[in-house]
Protein backbone atom coordinates (compact mmCIF):
# COMPACT_ATOMS: atom_id res chain seq x y z
CA UNK A 1 0.00 0.00 0.00
CA UNK A 2 1.80 3.31 -1.17
CA UNK A 3 1.52 6.39 1.27
CA UNK A 4 -1.83 8.10 -0.77
CA UNK A 5 -3.65 4.78 -0.05
CA UNK A 6 -2.82 4.13 3.03
CA UNK A 7 -3.51 8.31 3.91
CA UNK A 8 -7.24 8.15 2.20
CA UNK A 9 -7.95 4.71 4.21
CA UNK A 10 -6.79 6.62 7.37
CA UNK A 11 -8.61 10.11 6.36
CA UNK A 12 -11.86 7.93 5.31
CA UNK A 13 -12.18 5.52 8.56
CA UNK A 14 -11.50 8.98 10.71
CA UNK A 15 -13.46 10.87 9.27
CA UNK A 16 -16.06 8.39 8.78
CA UNK A 17 -16.00 7.69 12.92
CA UNK A 18 -18.88 10.19 13.19
CA UNK A 19 -20.86 9.28 10.63
CA UNK A 20 -20.54 5.93 12.12
CA UNK A 21 -21.69 7.01 15.36
CA UNK A 22 -24.73 8.97 13.33
CA UNK A 23 -25.60 4.94 12.35
CA UNK A 24 -25.92 3.89 15.44
CA UNK A 25 -27.67 6.34 17.00
CA UNK A 26 -30.21 6.31 14.17
CA UNK A 27 -30.36 2.07 13.84
CA UNK A 28 -32.04 2.57 16.92
CA UNK A 29 -34.30 5.28 16.29
CA UNK A 30 -36.63 2.93 14.23
CA UNK A 31 -36.58 0.30 17.36
CA UNK A 32 -37.69 3.07 20.05
CA UNK A 33 -40.53 4.52 17.17
CA UNK A 34 -41.64 1.20 16.24
CA UNK A 35 -42.29 0.47 20.76
CA UNK A 36 -44.03 4.02 20.18
CA UNK A 37 -46.03 4.00 17.37
CA UNK A 38 -47.97 1.67 15.61
CA UNK A 39 -47.16 0.32 11.96
CA UNK A 40 -50.35 1.94 10.51
CA UNK A 41 -49.06 5.78 12.16
CA UNK A 42 -45.75 4.58 10.73
CA UNK A 43 -47.08 3.89 7.08
CA UNK A 44 -48.47 7.76 7.25
CA UNK A 45 -44.99 9.12 8.25
CA UNK A 46 -43.38 7.48 5.27
CA UNK A 47 -46.23 8.49 3.18
CA UNK A 48 -45.46 12.07 4.58
CA UNK A 49 -41.44 11.94 3.65
CA UNK A 50 -42.45 10.57 -0.18
CA UNK A 51 -44.13 13.80 -0.33
CA UNK A 52 -41.64 15.84 1.17
CA UNK A 53 -38.69 14.10 -0.75
CA UNK A 54 -40.09 14.81 -4.36
CA UNK A 55 -41.05 18.85 -3.30
CA UNK A 56 -37.61 19.42 -2.03
CA UNK A 57 -35.81 17.76 -5.17
CA UNK A 58 -38.12 19.37 -7.28
CA UNK A 59 -37.67 22.93 -5.27
CA UNK A 60 -33.47 23.00 -5.18
CA UNK A 61 -33.13 22.38 -8.82
CA UNK A 62 -30.27 20.85 -8.82
CA UNK A 63 -28.48 23.71 -6.89
CA UNK A 64 -26.84 22.16 -3.82
CA UNK A 65 -24.64 19.94 -7.27
CA UNK A 66 -23.88 23.32 -8.30
CA UNK A 67 -22.41 24.69 -4.71
CA UNK A 68 -20.27 21.78 -4.26
CA UNK A 69 -18.76 21.51 -7.97
CA UNK A 70 -18.23 25.79 -8.17
CA UNK A 71 -16.66 26.50 -4.88
CA UNK A 72 -13.22 25.03 -4.75
CA UNK A 73 -13.33 27.26 -8.33
CA UNK A 74 -14.28 30.26 -7.17
CA UNK A 75 -12.23 33.25 -5.03
CA UNK A 76 -12.63 33.82 -1.58
CA UNK A 77 -14.91 36.91 -2.29
CA UNK A 78 -17.35 35.00 -4.65
CA UNK A 79 -17.56 32.08 -2.37
CA UNK A 80 -19.11 34.25 0.15
CA UNK A 81 -21.66 35.16 -2.69
CA UNK A 82 -21.94 31.41 -4.51
CA UNK A 83 -24.00 30.27 -0.86
CA UNK A 84 -26.88 32.90 -1.48
CA UNK A 85 -26.85 32.81 -5.30
CA UNK A 86 -27.12 29.17 -4.90
CA UNK A 87 -29.72 29.54 -2.60
CA UNK A 88 -32.51 32.17 -3.90
CA UNK A 89 -34.11 29.82 -6.76
CA UNK A 90 -34.61 27.06 -4.60
CA UNK A 91 -36.33 29.96 -2.08
CA UNK A 92 -38.41 31.07 -4.90
CA UNK A 93 -39.51 27.43 -5.89
CA UNK A 94 -40.61 26.74 -2.55
CA UNK A 95 -42.73 29.47 -2.30
CA UNK A 96 -44.47 28.64 -5.38
CA UNK A 97 -44.82 24.64 -4.15
CA UNK A 98 -46.28 26.04 -0.92
CA UNK A 99 -49.34 27.81 -2.55
CA UNK A 100 -50.30 25.00 -4.94
CA UNK A 101 -50.19 22.75 -1.41
CA UNK A 102 -52.65 25.02 0.07
CA UNK A 103 -54.72 24.46 -2.78
CA UNK A 104 -54.95 21.07 -2.95
CA UNK A 105 -54.51 20.28 0.69
CA UNK A 106 -57.47 18.01 1.64
CA UNK A 107 -56.40 16.33 -1.67
CA UNK A 108 -52.92 16.04 -0.53
CA UNK A 109 -53.51 15.22 3.22
CA UNK A 110 -56.13 12.07 2.12
CA UNK A 111 -53.53 10.48 -0.26
CA UNK A 112 -50.76 11.13 2.87
CA UNK A 113 -52.37 10.12 5.61
CA UNK A 114 -55.35 9.15 5.41
CA UNK A 115 -58.26 11.85 5.95
CA UNK A 116 -58.13 15.14 4.42
CA UNK A 117 -58.64 16.81 8.52
CA UNK A 118 -55.19 16.98 8.98
CA UNK A 119 -52.25 19.29 9.60
CA UNK A 120 -49.92 17.49 7.79
CA UNK A 121 -49.68 20.57 4.72
CA UNK A 122 -48.84 22.92 6.75
CA UNK A 123 -46.05 20.77 8.25
CA UNK A 124 -44.80 19.85 4.91
CA UNK A 125 -44.29 23.20 3.68
CA UNK A 126 -42.77 24.21 7.00
CA UNK A 127 -40.03 20.97 6.46
CA UNK A 128 -39.45 21.75 2.67
CA UNK A 129 -37.89 25.10 3.84
CA UNK A 130 -35.86 23.95 6.36
CA UNK A 131 -34.57 21.02 4.98
CA UNK A 132 -33.54 23.55 1.80
CA UNK A 133 -31.53 25.26 4.41
CA UNK A 134 -30.44 22.40 5.75
CA UNK A 135 -29.12 21.08 2.18
CA UNK A 136 -27.25 24.19 1.61
CA UNK A 137 -26.39 23.92 5.10
CA UNK A 138 -24.77 20.25 5.24
CA UNK A 139 -23.31 21.10 1.48
CA UNK A 140 -21.30 24.50 2.64
CA UNK A 141 -19.61 22.72 5.52
CA UNK A 142 -18.73 18.97 3.31
CA UNK A 143 -17.17 21.45 0.68
CA UNK A 144 -15.16 22.86 3.27
CA UNK A 145 -14.06 19.91 4.48
CA UNK A 146 -15.02 20.59 8.18
CA UNK A 147 -15.44 17.01 8.43
CA UNK A 148 -15.19 17.51 12.51
CA UNK A 149 -18.31 19.82 12.30
CA UNK A 150 -20.09 18.08 9.40
CA UNK A 151 -20.31 14.60 11.78
CA UNK A 152 -21.37 16.89 14.76
CA UNK A 153 -24.38 18.46 13.06
CA UNK A 154 -25.07 14.71 11.57
CA UNK A 155 -25.40 13.67 15.39
CA UNK A 156 -27.01 16.67 17.01
CA UNK A 157 -30.01 16.07 14.51
CA UNK A 158 -30.39 12.48 15.00
CA UNK A 159 -30.03 13.01 18.97
CA UNK A 160 -32.60 15.80 18.93
CA UNK A 161 -35.01 13.54 16.51
CA UNK A 162 -35.17 10.54 18.99
CA UNK A 163 -35.66 13.69 21.60
CA UNK A 164 -38.78 15.14 19.73
CA UNK A 165 -39.96 11.66 18.99
CA UNK A 166 -40.15 10.34 22.77
CA UNK A 167 -41.30 14.08 24.08
CA UNK A 168 -44.54 14.42 21.62
CA UNK A 169 -45.17 10.23 21.91
CA UNK A 170 -45.15 10.30 25.44
CA UNK A 171 -46.72 13.65 26.42
CA UNK A 172 -49.02 14.18 23.45
CA UNK A 173 -49.93 11.32 21.40
CA UNK A 174 -48.52 8.10 19.77
CA UNK A 175 -48.99 9.29 16.25
CA UNK A 176 -47.81 9.85 12.91
CA UNK A 177 -47.26 13.79 14.00
CA UNK A 178 -44.65 12.51 16.27
CA UNK A 179 -42.44 11.69 13.44
CA UNK A 180 -43.23 14.84 11.42
CA UNK A 181 -42.68 17.16 14.01
CA UNK A 182 -39.27 15.00 14.93
CA UNK A 183 -37.79 15.68 11.46
CA UNK A 184 -39.05 19.22 11.01
CA UNK A 185 -37.99 20.21 14.81
CA UNK A 186 -34.31 18.46 13.79
CA UNK A 187 -34.22 20.28 10.90
CA UNK A 188 -34.59 23.46 12.84
CA UNK A 189 -31.70 22.61 15.46
CA UNK A 190 -29.27 21.23 12.99
CA UNK A 191 -29.42 24.14 10.49
CA UNK A 192 -28.73 26.34 13.62
CA UNK A 193 -25.61 24.87 14.24
CA UNK A 194 -24.85 25.10 10.93
CA UNK A 195 -25.21 29.19 10.47
CA UNK A 196 -23.94 30.11 13.37
CA UNK A 197 -20.58 28.30 12.81
CA UNK A 198 -20.59 29.55 8.85
CA UNK A 199 -21.59 32.47 9.83
CA UNK A 200 -19.10 34.47 7.61
CA UNK A 201 -20.92 32.86 4.79
CA UNK A 202 -24.61 33.02 5.82
CA UNK A 203 -24.44 36.75 6.71
CA UNK A 204 -24.69 39.29 5.09
CA UNK A 205 -27.25 38.16 2.38
CA UNK A 206 -25.59 38.82 -1.17
CA UNK A 207 -26.36 37.71 -4.45
CA UNK A 208 -25.27 38.04 -7.61
CA UNK A 209 -27.36 37.63 -10.90
CA UNK A 210 -24.56 36.38 -12.34
CA UNK A 211 -23.76 33.28 -10.28
CA UNK A 212 -27.02 32.66 -9.97
CA UNK A 213 -27.43 31.99 -13.87
CA UNK A 214 -24.39 30.06 -13.66
CA UNK A 215 -25.76 27.69 -10.72
CA UNK A 216 -29.46 27.15 -12.20
CA UNK A 217 -27.85 26.26 -15.75
CA UNK A 218 -25.49 23.96 -14.33
CA UNK A 219 -27.89 22.29 -11.31
CA UNK A 220 -31.44 21.98 -13.94
CA UNK A 221 -30.56 19.35 -15.60
CA UNK A 222 -29.66 17.14 -12.52
CA UNK A 223 -33.11 17.76 -11.88
CA UNK A 224 -34.45 15.32 -14.66
CA UNK A 225 -31.81 12.72 -13.54
CA UNK A 226 -33.45 13.62 -9.48
CA UNK A 227 -36.91 13.07 -10.82
CA UNK A 228 -35.96 9.75 -11.93
CA UNK A 229 -33.40 8.84 -9.00
CA UNK A 230 -36.75 9.65 -6.74
CA UNK A 231 -38.97 6.99 -8.68
CA UNK A 232 -36.28 4.58 -8.44
CA UNK A 233 -36.11 5.00 -4.68
CA UNK A 234 -39.58 6.14 -3.29
CA UNK A 235 -41.97 4.92 -6.17
CA UNK A 236 -42.34 1.80 -4.26
CA UNK A 237 -44.38 3.23 -1.21
CA UNK A 238 -46.63 5.00 -3.59
CA UNK A 239 -47.48 1.69 -5.30
CA UNK A 240 -47.58 -0.17 -1.71
CA UNK A 241 -50.21 2.61 -1.09
CA UNK A 242 -52.12 1.52 -3.84
CA UNK A 243 -52.57 -2.03 -3.15
CA UNK A 244 -51.95 -2.46 -0.20
CA UNK A 245 -52.79 -0.66 3.74
CA UNK A 246 -50.72 1.58 6.01
CA UNK A 247 -49.98 -1.22 8.30
CA UNK A 248 -48.02 -3.04 5.28
CA UNK A 249 -46.26 0.39 4.19
CA UNK A 250 -45.05 0.81 8.00
CA UNK A 251 -43.80 -2.62 7.94
CA UNK A 252 -41.58 -1.87 4.73
CA UNK A 253 -40.43 1.73 5.82
CA UNK A 254 -39.51 0.12 9.03
CA UNK A 255 -37.00 -2.54 7.51
CA UNK A 256 -35.95 0.56 4.81
CA UNK A 257 -35.47 2.69 8.09
CA UNK A 258 -33.13 -0.31 9.44
CA UNK A 259 -30.97 -0.72 6.18
CA UNK A 260 -30.52 3.18 5.86
CA UNK A 261 -28.04 2.90 8.99
CA UNK A 262 -26.13 1.54 6.99
CA UNK A 263 -26.79 4.37 3.93
CA UNK A 264 -25.43 6.44 6.27
CA UNK A 265 -22.07 5.00 5.56
CA UNK A 266 -22.41 5.75 2.13
CA UNK A 267 -23.38 9.08 2.85
CA UNK A 268 -20.22 9.71 4.90
CA UNK A 269 -17.90 8.10 1.80
CA UNK A 270 -19.59 10.27 -0.54
CA UNK A 271 -18.55 13.33 1.74
CA UNK A 272 -15.31 12.69 1.61
CA UNK A 273 -15.15 11.13 -1.66
CA UNK A 274 -16.71 13.82 -4.26
CA UNK A 275 -14.07 16.44 -3.51
CA UNK A 276 -11.07 13.82 -3.06
CA UNK A 277 -12.40 12.74 -6.33
CA UNK A 278 -12.54 15.94 -7.93
CA UNK A 279 -8.99 17.62 -6.96
CA UNK A 280 -7.23 14.26 -7.82
CA UNK A 281 -8.30 14.64 -10.82
CA UNK A 282 -7.79 18.92 -11.35
CA UNK A 283 -4.10 17.94 -10.36
CA UNK A 284 -3.06 14.56 -12.42
CA UNK A 285 -5.95 13.45 -14.18
CA UNK A 286 -3.63 10.46 -15.39
CA UNK A 287 -3.23 9.03 -11.98
CA UNK A 288 -6.11 6.48 -12.66
CA UNK A 289 -4.79 3.86 -10.22
CA UNK A 290 -6.58 5.64 -6.65
CA UNK A 291 -9.75 5.25 -8.42
CA UNK A 292 -9.27 1.48 -9.10
CA UNK A 293 -7.61 0.77 -5.17
CA UNK A 294 -10.96 2.75 -4.27
CA UNK A 295 -13.32 0.36 -5.69
CA UNK A 296 -11.43 -2.67 -4.44
CA UNK A 297 -11.44 -1.63 -0.49
CA UNK A 298 -15.26 -0.02 -1.14
CA UNK A 299 -16.03 -3.58 -2.78
CA UNK A 300 -14.82 -5.24 -0.20
CA UNK A 301 -16.18 -3.03 3.02
CA UNK A 302 -19.40 -2.96 1.28
CA UNK A 303 -20.07 -6.38 0.11
CA UNK A 304 -18.78 -7.35 4.01
CA UNK A 305 -21.52 -5.54 5.32
CA UNK A 306 -23.99 -6.10 3.64
CA UNK A 307 -23.55 -9.91 4.10
CA UNK A 308 -23.38 -9.75 7.99
CA UNK A 309 -26.32 -7.59 7.97
CA UNK A 310 -28.03 -10.20 6.26
CA UNK A 311 -26.66 -13.10 8.96
CA UNK A 312 -28.02 -10.87 11.51
CA UNK A 313 -31.06 -9.83 10.35
CA UNK A 314 -33.32 -11.86 12.33
CA UNK A 315 -31.38 -10.55 15.82
CA UNK A 316 -31.52 -7.22 14.72
CA UNK A 317 -35.34 -7.09 14.42
CA UNK A 318 -35.96 -8.39 17.31
CA UNK A 319 -35.00 -4.52 18.38
CA UNK A 320 -38.40 -3.75 17.46
CA UNK A 321 -41.56 -3.81 18.54
CA UNK A 322 -42.93 -7.76 18.01
CA UNK A 323 -46.05 -5.90 15.42
CA UNK A 324 -43.02 -4.64 13.11
CA UNK A 325 -40.55 -8.38 13.09
CA UNK A 326 -42.55 -9.38 9.79
CA UNK A 327 -40.07 -6.90 8.04
CA UNK A 328 -37.23 -8.76 8.93
CA UNK A 329 -38.46 -10.85 5.42
CA UNK A 330 -38.48 -7.58 3.79
CA UNK A 331 -35.46 -6.40 4.49
CA UNK A 332 -33.17 -8.29 2.36
CA UNK A 333 -32.55 -6.86 -1.58
CA UNK A 334 -33.11 -3.42 0.22
CA UNK A 335 -29.51 -3.77 1.33
CA UNK A 336 -28.60 -3.64 -2.70
CA UNK A 337 -29.13 0.04 -2.12
CA UNK A 338 -26.36 1.18 -0.12
CA UNK A 339 -23.86 -2.09 -1.75
CA UNK A 340 -24.32 -0.76 -4.90
CA UNK A 341 -24.43 2.77 -4.99
CA UNK A 342 -21.67 3.28 -2.99
CA UNK A 343 -19.70 1.29 -5.55
CA UNK A 344 -21.39 3.72 -7.99
CA UNK A 345 -20.24 6.62 -6.34
CA UNK A 346 -16.41 5.58 -6.94
CA UNK A 347 -16.74 4.48 -10.24
CA UNK A 348 -19.17 7.22 -12.06
CA UNK A 349 -16.90 10.12 -11.74
CA UNK A 350 -15.51 9.46 -15.09
CA UNK A 351 -18.84 11.02 -15.94
CA UNK A 352 -18.58 13.80 -14.31
CA UNK A 353 -15.21 14.34 -15.39
CA UNK A 354 -15.89 14.24 -19.20
CA UNK A 355 -19.25 16.56 -17.93
CA UNK A 356 -21.45 14.29 -19.58
CA UNK A 357 -23.89 14.41 -17.14
CA UNK A 358 -26.90 12.80 -19.49
CA UNK A 359 -25.75 9.70 -18.64
CA UNK A 360 -26.83 10.18 -15.41
CA UNK A 361 -30.27 10.58 -16.40
CA UNK A 362 -30.38 6.95 -18.59
CA UNK A 363 -29.06 5.16 -15.73
CA UNK A 364 -31.77 6.28 -13.21
CA UNK A 365 -34.31 6.69 -15.62
CA UNK A 366 -33.72 3.07 -16.75
CA UNK A 367 -33.28 1.80 -13.20
CA UNK A 368 -36.71 2.86 -12.08
CA UNK A 369 -38.20 2.31 -15.45
CA UNK A 370 -37.49 -1.25 -14.11
CA UNK A 371 -38.25 -0.26 -11.00
CA UNK A 372 -41.73 0.78 -11.43
CA UNK A 373 -42.75 -2.46 -13.78
CA UNK A 374 -41.35 -4.89 -11.23
CA UNK A 375 -43.56 -3.16 -8.29
CA UNK A 376 -46.33 -3.81 -10.15
CA UNK A 377 -46.03 -6.96 -11.27
CA UNK A 378 -45.04 -7.95 -7.85
CA UNK A 379 -46.16 -6.10 -5.36
CA UNK A 380 -49.81 -7.83 -5.84
CA UNK A 381 -48.18 -11.30 -5.58
CA UNK A 382 -46.36 -10.53 -2.61
CA UNK A 383 -46.97 -7.54 -1.47
CA UNK A 384 -43.92 -5.39 0.17
CA UNK A 385 -41.49 -8.50 -0.20
CA UNK A 386 -42.10 -7.75 -3.84
CA UNK A 387 -41.08 -4.57 -3.18
CA UNK A 388 -38.15 -4.76 -1.83
CA UNK A 389 -37.13 -7.05 -4.78
CA UNK A 390 -38.48 -4.51 -7.54
CA UNK A 391 -36.68 -2.00 -5.94
CA UNK A 392 -33.14 -3.91 -4.95
CA UNK A 393 -32.15 -5.32 -8.06
CA UNK A 394 -33.28 -2.16 -9.50
CA UNK A 395 -29.49 -0.52 -8.17
CA UNK A 396 -27.64 -3.17 -9.83
CA UNK A 397 -28.84 -1.58 -13.28
CA UNK A 398 -27.85 1.96 -11.94
CA UNK A 399 -24.56 0.62 -11.23
CA UNK A 400 -23.98 -1.67 -13.96
CA UNK A 401 -25.15 1.46 -16.59
CA UNK A 402 -22.45 4.29 -14.74
CA UNK A 403 -19.61 2.07 -14.45
CA UNK A 404 -19.50 1.01 -17.96
CA UNK A 405 -20.49 4.61 -19.21
CA UNK A 406 -17.79 6.05 -16.81
CA UNK A 407 -14.79 3.21 -18.25
CA UNK A 408 -15.47 4.39 -21.38
CA UNK A 409 -15.32 8.32 -20.59
CA UNK A 410 -12.10 7.78 -18.70
CA UNK A 411 -10.56 4.75 -18.71
CA UNK A 412 -9.46 3.14 -15.49
CA UNK A 413 -8.57 -0.30 -14.75
CA UNK A 414 -11.75 -1.27 -12.37
CA UNK A 415 -11.85 -5.01 -11.52
CA UNK A 416 -15.11 -5.56 -12.31
CA UNK A 417 -15.43 -8.87 -12.30
CA UNK A 418 -15.42 -9.58 -8.70
CA UNK A 419 -17.90 -7.04 -8.20
CA UNK A 420 -20.64 -9.19 -10.39
CA UNK A 421 -19.41 -12.29 -8.58
CA UNK A 422 -20.47 -11.28 -5.47
CA UNK A 423 -23.35 -9.71 -6.61
CA UNK A 424 -25.11 -12.74 -8.02
CA UNK A 425 -24.19 -14.52 -4.59
CA UNK A 426 -25.92 -11.55 -2.89
CA UNK A 427 -28.73 -12.16 -4.91
CA UNK A 428 -28.48 -15.61 -4.41
CA UNK A 429 -28.51 -15.42 -0.66
CA UNK A 430 -31.27 -12.71 -0.04
CA UNK A 431 -33.18 -14.71 -2.04
CA UNK A 432 -33.02 -17.36 0.55
CA UNK A 433 -33.57 -14.96 3.60
CA UNK A 434 -36.56 -13.04 1.64
CA UNK A 435 -38.23 -16.56 0.83
CA UNK A 436 -37.33 -19.43 2.60
CA UNK A 437 -37.99 -20.60 5.92
CA UNK A 438 -34.91 -22.70 6.51
CA UNK A 439 -32.82 -20.33 8.84
CA UNK A 440 -29.92 -22.32 8.65
CA UNK A 441 -29.74 -22.40 4.65
CA UNK A 442 -30.18 -18.39 4.65
CA UNK A 443 -27.81 -17.85 7.20
CA UNK A 444 -24.97 -20.51 5.71
CA UNK A 445 -25.54 -18.86 1.91
CA UNK A 446 -24.85 -14.93 3.53
CA UNK A 447 -21.91 -16.78 5.21
CA UNK A 448 -20.79 -18.24 1.95
CA UNK A 449 -20.84 -14.54 1.03
CA UNK A 450 -18.88 -13.31 3.29
CA UNK A 451 -15.83 -15.44 2.91
CA UNK A 452 -16.07 -15.35 -0.64
CA UNK A 453 -15.85 -11.37 -0.04
CA UNK A 454 -12.95 -11.93 1.98
CA UNK A 455 -10.93 -14.39 -0.84
CA UNK A 456 -11.72 -11.83 -3.52
CA UNK A 457 -10.40 -8.81 -1.45
CA UNK A 458 -7.96 -10.77 0.69
CA UNK A 459 -5.07 -7.82 0.32
CA UNK A 460 -7.52 -5.33 0.91
CA UNK A 461 -8.96 -7.21 4.03
CA UNK A 462 -5.38 -7.67 5.65
CA UNK A 463 -4.65 -3.73 4.98
CA UNK A 464 -7.97 -2.55 6.14
CA UNK A 465 -7.30 -4.79 8.90
CA UNK A 466 -3.76 -3.61 9.53
CA UNK A 467 -4.79 0.10 9.66
CA UNK A 468 -7.97 0.30 11.40
CA UNK A 469 -5.65 -1.76 14.45
CA UNK A 470 -3.22 0.94 13.76
CA UNK A 471 -5.75 3.30 14.52
CA UNK A 472 -7.46 1.51 17.74
CA UNK A 473 -4.31 1.56 19.25
CA UNK A 474 -3.41 5.25 18.04
CA UNK A 475 -6.57 6.55 19.87
CA UNK A 476 -6.01 4.26 22.80
CA UNK A 477 -2.87 5.42 23.10
CA UNK A 478 -4.47 9.21 23.21
CA UNK A 479 -6.45 8.71 25.90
Amino acid sequence: MNINERNLLKKYISFSLGTWFKALISFFITPITTWLINPEEFGKAAMFSTAYSIILLVSILGTPSALLRFFPQKSEEEKTILLWSSLITPIILSALISIVVFIFKSSINAFLVGTSVSNAHVILIATLITGIFQTFNMNLVRTKGRGILFSAIDITQSISQIGFILLYALLVKRDFYALLYAQLFSNILALGIGMYFERDYWFPIKIDKKLVFEVVQYGYPLVFSGLFWWILNWIDRVVLRLYVDFSEIGLYSAAFKIISAMNLLTSGFSTLWYPFAYEQYEKNPENKIIFKRTLDYVAFLTFSAGFVLLSFKDVIFLLLAKTYRPAAAISPFLILNPVMITMAIVVARGIDFSKKTYWFIVSNSTAAIFNLIGNFLLIPIFGAKGAAVSTGLSFIIVFAIESSVSKKLYPVPYNLRKVYYLVIIFIFSASFHTFSQNLFLSILSSLVGLLATVFLYKSEFSKVFSVSVDLIKGIIHKI
